[in-house]
């Protein structure tokens, strides 16, 4: 229980950043502490109870990207982690295996994801406060964005523009950031209002923080967060009712969006801000070319051009070459193949939680193809939930008195992998998932490209 606290602390720190609300409270360097201290605690829970940890394909693809990550500048004749990488690298790593760990009940799941929607509105209210007054916590403000075609990265340019863009406090200190962030919460929205067994009270109250997120992603005026809404909004009615009513909402949201006012409407490939995206990628492009195993090396890409790739798919090749790629392709195969209705793992298909997750899961993706995230915290919380879901519906399966499985603490990760899940064709898709990256990386670079 302590290591469970210890993690919903550390969530709330990685949302909210009081050292940079409080700049006083800078210098105890609380995410870090409670960190370590939650480690700690989590090792001592395992050696105290042997259970199922880091026993799916997913946990052994999030280990290879990250050592992948780590050799990838070592095999380059660079023994330095490229610009803030390791600084990254650690607390992600934690962060991952922190949740696997700390979260062992469908309750405290359910705590999780409350704890999550509770900050999401956190800073949803701090972007619409900013909006309206000019200023929002720690000295946050608005960004000026002319709409005729912007550069992604002025984020701090005062004045001058034409459309104002809410941001968040630390990570989400970019508008597509914040918009991003947002998106986690709408699924679990979505199913407390349409839910038979929720109260009116509830549902009036989920209908109200829905018109907030709602909101605040228009104000982010974030092209990314709209489209990775409307896929969001897609899969989860298509799990939720059918793949006919599905594409009818996918139309009716990408129609709002190209009738939105300011730039959401500005969806064209000449568009200044798209061609930056476009020559990045294609700068991501040349380099797999030259370094196609490994990459050119973790945090490297800014030695190569002047702004990041703007594609987390583009920016992992880039940086950690096919290798890397491969396990980050992996760690969302096997994402949706575990929550997914196909297989229905764990009872996937008739789980809220694994449905949630899993629209959840697709809206960010579709925003981590405009963004690079690819080291950042938030893009993992629905994976190591959705991992935290299938060994929990495993552990209540089995029956009382057998044996732990050749899944406990102690088994390597390789072992534990092929338990339950996998098939033997899957790792050949995976392979061919992310051949099929590359290549439509490619296509887009040729077809979009000016």
């Amino acid at each position: 229980m302590i290591t469970f606290a210890l993690c919903l602390l550390y969530v709330a720190l990685i949302y909210i950043r009081p050292g940079e609300i409080v700049p006083v409270l800078a210098d105890l360097r609380l995410p870090m502490v409670v960190l370590i201290i939650g480690s700690i605690s989590a090792a001592a829970s395992l050696f105290m109870k042997r259970r199922r940890f880091a026993n799916l394909p997913g946990d052994l693809c999030f280990v290879g990207f990250i050592f992948a990550t780590m050799i990838s500048n070592p095999v380059n004749g660079k023994f330095t982690v490229g610009p803030g990488g390791l600084e990254q690298l650690l607390p992600l790593v934690a962060f991952y295996f922190f949740i696997r760990i700390a979260v062992r009940t469908e309750r405290q799941m359910r705590w999780l994801v409350g704890l999550v929607i509770l900050l999401t509105m956190f800073q949803a209210v701090n972007g619409i406060v900013q909006y309206w007054t000019g200023a929002g916590l720690g000295g946050s403000t608005v960004v000026m964005t002319p709409t005729g075609g912007d550069n992604p990265d002025s984020l701090d340019t005062p004045g001058g523009g034409e459309v104002a863009r809410i941001r968040g406090t630390g990570i989400f200190g970019d508008p597509n950031d914040l918009a991003m962030a947002l998106l986690i919460a709408f699924p679990f929205l979505f199913t407390a209002v349409l839910d038979a067994g929720t109260g009116m009270l509830r549902r009036l109250l989920a209908l109200a923080l829905l018109a907030v997120l709602l909101y605040a992603v228009f104000l982010t005026q974030s092209r990314g967060g709209f489209m990775g809404l409307a896929v969001l909004g897609a899969a989860y009615v298509y799990r939720r009712i059918g793949r006919t009513t599905a594409l009818v909402a996918a139309v009716l949201l990408l129609v709002l969006v190209l009738m939105a006012p300011g730039r959401l409407r500005e969806v064209t490939s000449s568009e200044e801000s798209a061609q930056f995206r476009i020559q990045a990628w294609n700068i991501g492009f040349e380099l797999l070319k030259s370094k196609p195993v490994l990459g050119v090396g973790t945090g490297e890409f800014m030695t190569f051009h002047n702004r990041v790739a703007h594609n987390s798919f583009v920016h992992v090749f880039a940086e950690t070459g096919l290798v890397g790629l491969f396990f980050f392709v992996g760690m969302f195969y096997w994402f949706f193949v575990t929550n997914g209705p196909l297989r229905n793992v764990a009872g996937a298909v008739d789980s809220p939680l694994a449905r949630d997750l899993w629209a959840s899961c697709l809206g960010l993706v579709v925003c981590a193809c405009f963004l690079s995230r690819q080291y950042v915290p938030i893009l993992y919380i629905p994976l190591a939930l959705g991992a935290a879901r299938v060994t929990i519906a495993q552990a209540d399966d089995e029956q009382p008195g057998e044996p732990v499985p050749a899944t406990s603490v102690g088994t390597s990760i390789a072992e534990a992998a092929a338990v339950d899940v996998a098939r033997w064709w899957d790792w050949p898709v995976q392979g061919a998932v992310t051949v099929g990256v590359v290549l439509a990386a490619y296509a887009a670079i040729r077809t979009l490209g000016v």
